[in-house]
C-alpha cells in the first residue's frame, strides 16, 4: 500500500527581525507545517509559554546575529526545552553564531535555504528533543518509520491510511506523555478542515484493532475524560500477541529489511 507523504502537522512559533515571515509560513505549511507568527521577538517567550505547546521555534534574523541572543536565553531561562532554530542572512563572524548555539539555540542556518532541508532539520530536532535518534520511531513490536512512511509489526507491514499514519505517529513522537483530543485536533487538522473531535475516538478503535490482528501488544492507553497516551509494552504482552497475530499482514518491502540489518551490522 502507498501512503501520502504529509507527514504529522508540526507546530512552530516563526518570528522574525526585519522583514515579513508570509512568504515561509506558506512554504512550510505545504510540508505541514503549521505557523503561529510573533510580530516581535522580544515577545516571542511570552507567547510560547501562553500559546504553546509549540514542537519548535524558528527565528529569521537579519544582521546581525547578536539580535536573537536575548529571545533565547528568555526562552531557556524559563526552563523552555523545545528546540530552536536560527536563520540568518548575511555573513556574521563565527563569534556571534558560536555565542547564538552557547545561548541554547540548537541550529544556525544562513539563507539561502532550501524549504524541505530545513524542514527535515525540524522534524530531526524535533525526534531528537523526544529521545529518538533517527526516523523509526519503536514501542513495543511496533516500529513506525517516519522515512518510508509505514508501520511494521515485527517486520511486518499494517495498512493504514494516511491520516491513521499520522495519528499513531503523534502518539508515538510523544511516548509517556498524555494528549488531549484537543492537542490531536491541532496537529492533525487546520482549522477550516477540523471535524468533530469524536474522530479521535474512531481512530483509536482503529489503530488498536490494525496493531492487534498485525500481532501488536496494546501501546495506547485510555485515560478517560482526558485523551490518551502510548506506553510501553511488557515482554510478556508482546510475546502474548504475537501468538494471536492474524496472517493477513503484508511483509516487509524490499529494502526496509535490509536497510534495517545493515545498521544492526554496522553497530555490532
Amino acid at each position: 500500500m502507498l501512503f501520502v507523504a504529509i507527514g504529522v502537522r508540526m507546530r512552530i512559533a516563526i518570528a522574525s527581525d526585519t522583514a515579513s515571515t508570509a512568504e515561509l509560513e506558506a512554504a512550510l505549511g505545504d510540508h505541514g507545517v503549521l505557523c503561529d507568527a510573533v510580530e516581535a521577538i522580544a515577545d516571542l517567550p511570552s507567547v510560547v509559554a501562553l500559546s504553546g505547546p509549540y514542537d519548535l521555534v524558528l527565528l529569521r534574523i537579519a544582521q546581525p546575529l547578536r539580535s536573537a541572543l536575548p529571545a533565547i536565553r528568555d526562552l531557556r531561562r524559563r526552563g523552555m526545552t523545545l528546540p530552536v532554530i536560527v536563520t540568518c542572512g548575511g555573513n556574521p563572524a563565527p563569534e556571534e553564531e558560536e555565542a547564538v548555539l552557547h545561548a541554547g539555540a540548537d541550529d544556525v542556518l544562513f539563507h539561502p535555504l532550501r524549504v524541505s532541508v530545513l524542514h527535515a532539520r525540524m522534524q530531526a530536532l524535533s525526534r531528537r528533543a523526544r529521545g529518538y535518534a533517527c526516523a523509526e520511531l519503536v514501542c513495543g513490536n511496533v516500529t513506525l518509520d517516519q522515512e518510508q512512511h509505514a508501520v511494521m509489526v515485527d517486520g511486518r507491514r499494517v495498512n493504514l491510511t494516511a491520516r491513521e499514519f499520522d495519528f499513531l505517529e503523534t502518539l508515538m513522537l510523544h511516548k509517556g506523555v498524555l494528549l488531549t483530543k484537543e492537542r490531536f485536533m491541532t496537529r492533525l487538522y487546520a482549522d477550516s478542515e477540523a471535524p468533530d473531535s469524536k474522530i479521535v475516538d474512531v481512530f483509536v478503535c482503529k489503530l488498536r484493532r490494525k496493531l492487534t490482528a498485525a500481532g501488536a501488544a496494546e501501546i495506547i492507553r485510555t485515560v478517560w475524560g482526558r485523551g490518551y497516551v502510548v506506553f510501553e509494552p511488557t515482554e510478556a504482552a508482546i510475546e502474548a500477541a504475537r501468538k494471536v497475530r492474524q496472517p493477513d499482514a503484508e511483509p516487509a518491502p524490499r529494502g526496509w529489511v535490509r536497510r534495517s540489518t545493515r545498521l544492526m551490522h554496522a553497530t555490532a
